[in-house]
């Protein structure tokens, strides 16, 4: 008889769980086990074979729970969580708004604790790889570094200035472009890699419109030197589309392509103002579109993301800052799309795809995350099937589309590391961020003359 092999030391045993794969045969494995070490994954089976083969650190029992790959969330602002439930009835991006306190309003203090909340929300309920970017990125990249999230990171680049665009006016400067490319530039040099690869920093010219043709031409540049994606909004807004023709007779697909941004590297948010040559450009040159289903949706707009991807561009899903859910989002993604009469090929697997190996494969993390196998990531997902809200469980996607929420999301692993544990944040007091983003927030209104409703004296009782 053979001795028996001695067990392998890993660091995290996952077990017991409904593990749902997503990998290249979609995989379901019922009482299923994951093996971590060095934070990859290092074995994935039943869970009677699995076990026997590791002598784990740290186990986590994973019965009642279904297992999935981190959410990838490809377009946020984190300081933004400031106009959630302020800007939504005005029909206007915050840039666009007077009176709100953003970008160039706030402090990097004020943006740090606006960015902790945010990013808190996202990991709490499941997204473990985000893109944000706005104006102080060394504050964002500070707070996902803090709460553990993996990030990729960028400033806000645009040379208009930011007060002459709250009220619908376009004036260009050449100093605030610069400031805006320095800020940025200097976030890559400091950044870029931090934590063994799980910050990585990008730029993200805010939109054609608020960036000149030859900022543009200076952002290309810059991503040739230094490499990556390229992040930023395109046909969000009639505005947007009425200054780039006015401005060059081009739309603000046209402008990207001529400036040398429009390409395989380009995430592009929202594209809801295209023209069916615009389309056919962005699927030529296989950019990604970040489909913002909710954030279009308040403003009653549906983006036409189906028939951007049936012109072979990439397709990947955000929340876009005011609501972190993604699970929410990858409903209202196919909702909305069958709304506008598209209907083949959408299903919940198509949003789940969207919302792992879409953004996976639009940020180049195609062969690291965004699927349970073997050598990817460690980036876990565990939901409570205890939940009323996520049974019952038949097929392993529909529920999780369908009716699955982010408050079904037990715990997080990010990178082999533990994050979230049944619902608690490890890396910090989360009840405290929402107390210090509550109160960061309340004063940056008050100065703007809006008086918070938690601060206003109640009324007398009647009789």
């Amino acid at each position: 008889m053979e001795p028996a092999i001695a067990p392998r030391i890993c660091d995290l045993l996952v077990k017991g769980g409904l593990v749902v794969t997503l990998d290249g045969t979609d995989r379901i494995l019922a009482g299923g086990a994951v093996a971590v070490e060095g934070g990859r994954i290092v074995d994935v089976g039943e869970g009677d074979e699995v076990p026997i083969r590791w002598s784990p650190v740290r186990t986590i029992d994973a019965r009642d729970r279904l297992v999935m790959p981190g959410l990838v969330n490809v377009h946020n602002h984190t300081p933004l969580m400031i106009t959630r439930g302020m800007i939504e009835d005005l029909g206007f991006a915050p840039m666009f708004t007077a009176g709100i306190p953003q970008g160039h309003r706030l402090s990097e203090g004020e943006a740090t604790a606006l960015s902790r909340l945010g990013v808190y929300e996202m990991l709490r309920t499941g997204s473990t790889t985000i893109v944000d970017f706005y104006r102080y990125p060394e504050a964002l990249a500070k707070a996902h570094s803090e709460l553990g999230s993996r990030a990729v990171i960028a400033g806000r680049i645009h040379d208009a200035d930011p007060e002459a665009l709250t009220q619908k006016r376009y004036d260009y400067s050449a100093a605030i472009g610069a400031a805006s490319v320095a800020e940025n530039i200097a976030l890559v040099e400091r950044w870029q890699g931090h934590d063994n690869g799980r910050i990585r920093c990008d730029f993200a010219p805010h939109a054609p419109d608020t960036c000149s043709d030859d900022l543009l031409r200076d952002v290309a540049d810059l991503v040739r030197q230094y490499g990556g994606n390229v992040h930023t909004h395109v046909c969000q807004s009639p505005i947007e589309v009425s200054q780039t023709r006015a401005r060059s007779g081009r739309s603000p697909v046209e402008v990207l392509d001529a400036a040398g941004l429009l390409d395989q590297r380009l995430i592009a948010a929202h594209c809801i103002h295209v023209t069916a040559d615009d389309e056919a450009a962005l699927g030529a040159a296989k950019a990604t579109m970040a489909y913002t289903p909710i954030g279009n949706a308040k403003t009653g707009r549906i983006a036409p993301a189906a028939s951007i991807a049936s012109h072979g561009a990439r397709m990947a899903l955000c929340t876009d800052t005011f609501s972190g859910d993604m699970f929410e989002a990858m409903r209202w993604a196919v909702a909305m799309q069958r709304i506008r009469g598209e209907k083949d090929g959408l299903n919940a697997r198509a949003a789940l795809r969207w919302a792992t190996q879409g953004g996976a494969e639009a940020l180049g993390l195609g062969d690291e995350i965004g699927s349970i196998a073997v050598g990817k990531k460690a980036d876990l997902v565990l939901l409570d099937l205890s939940e009323p809200t996520l049974a019952p469980v038949i097929d392993g996607f529909g529920a999780l589309v369908w009716s699955g929420n982010g408050n079904n999301v037990k715990t997080v692993v990010v990178d082999g590391r533990i994050v979230i544990e049944e619902g608690l944040l490890l890396s910090a007091d989360g009840a405290e961020l929402v107390r210090e983003a509550q109160k960061v927030a309340e004063a940056l209104w008050a100065r703007h003359n809006v008086t918070p409703v938690r601060q206003r004296h109640s009324r007398p009782a009647i009789g």
